[in-house]
């Protein structure tokens, strides 16, 4: 511990243990380079190269001069490298030695300012002279444009929209008197083809068959293989799997022939029933079931699926109590409607 009058300094223990090392008396010199002084000869507000340089009491952080009383100037009292508190420009002291160093390091640095400075400046022109050139071929090439466009509807060259005329330069083409404003025709209104939007709690679906159902099952379904629907957000799987029943049987020709024939049976056991009751013999009982078994089975659409494809060949099934909302947040990140796949297995009712 070093006391010198009312502060102290708590020494680490490399400070304790290292040596000093020896003063260069001769005249030996060390070779460092700029790049490896950067760090240290920059101001860390305007980074730059020190200029007056100013070093903070507390800390030993350096500063320019004109950059550490603006950021005092403004409130911000505190060392900005640190942030030690700063009272005042009481807390800074000048380091002209170390002015002095950066002079030594760099001789002429005012001249590489000078032409650092000229260099800007001639870039800047090039870039405004870039510009301009630029805009002017821009408006050169639009006012050839509507005068191509005036020329194929047969209307006069001199016909220009006011906001393509061009100022007088090298590319001003003969024969067009740009002072002159023309009005501009009035356009024919276009059809706005409106679409509706959907609301909040809507959603557009696209239905596409399944890679794997037959290519015999698709060619008879039609032109209806693919189907655009809009639903709420709030139906589930189960819903969708009911829809694409009835509808698919509607376009395959698949009718609705099971409640007759219950019907049938019914009316058969009842029939059956009245002519055990009258002593009738059971002949006509085995005739009836005989009619009804040979009848055709019909075709009946069984084993619903609904899958969703993320990426083309990999579909993943969706279960039935799960709804359209949870189907988007967890497999449709698009901006685009949903695209689902429907499967069914064909068979015919027992």
């Amino acid at each position: 511990m070093a006391e010198i009058g009312e502060k102290s300094w708590d020494l680490s223990l490399y400070e304790l243990h290292r040596t000093s090392h020896e003063a260069i008396t001769d005249s030996t010199e060390i070779a460092v380079s700029p790049k490896s002084l950067q760090s240290e000869l920059t101001c860390p507000i305007c980074l730059d190269m020190l200029t007056s340089t100013m070093t903070t009491k507390e800390c030993l952080h350096r500063f320019c001069a004109e950059c550490i009383i603006t950021a005092l100037r403004s409130g911000n009292k505190e060392c900005p490298t640190c942030r030690k508190k700063l009272v005042s420009k009481r807390a800074l002291r000048p380091d002209p030695n170390f002015d002095q160093l950066v002079a030594k390091i760099f001789p002429d640095r005012v001249e590489y300012e000078e032409q650092q400075e000229k260099a800007l400046a001639i870039l800047s022109k090039n870039h405004s002279q870039q510009l301009m050139s630029t805009i002017g071929d821009a408006m050169n090439a639009q006012a050839a444009h509507v005068k191509m466009i005036n020329r194929k509807k047969n209307l006069p060259d001199d016909l220009l929209a006011s906001h393509c005329q061009v100022g007088d330069g090298l590319n001003e083409e003969p024969g067009m008197d740009l002072g002159d404003t023309v009005p501009n025709r009035p356009r024919k209104k276009k059809r706005e083809n409106r679409v509706v939007g959907l609301l909040p709690s809507e959603i557009e679906i696209i239905f596409k068959p399944h890679i794997d159902i037959p290519q015999a099952t698709v060619t008879r379904i039609g032109d209806n293989q693919t189907r655009f629907i809009k639903t709420l957000l709030t139906a589930s799987i189960d819903h969708l799997c009911k829809y694409l029943k009835v509808t698919l049987a509607i376009d395959m020709g698949i009718e609705q022939v099971k409640p007759e024939k219950d019907k049938v049976k019914e009316e058969a056991k009842e029939s059956t029933e009245n002519e055990t009751e009258n002593g009738e013999s059971e002949s006509k009982k085995d005739d009836d079931d005989d009619n009804v078994k040979d009848e055709p089975k019909p075709e009946a659409i069984q084993n619903m699926k609904i899958h969703v494809c993320q990426v083309p060949g990999q579909y993943i099934e969706l279960t039935g109590p799960e709804t359209l909302e949870m189907v988007i947040e967890d497999f449709w990140k698009v901006a685009k409607p949903l695209e689902l796949h429907y499967q069914f297995d064909m068979k015919s009712e027992s």
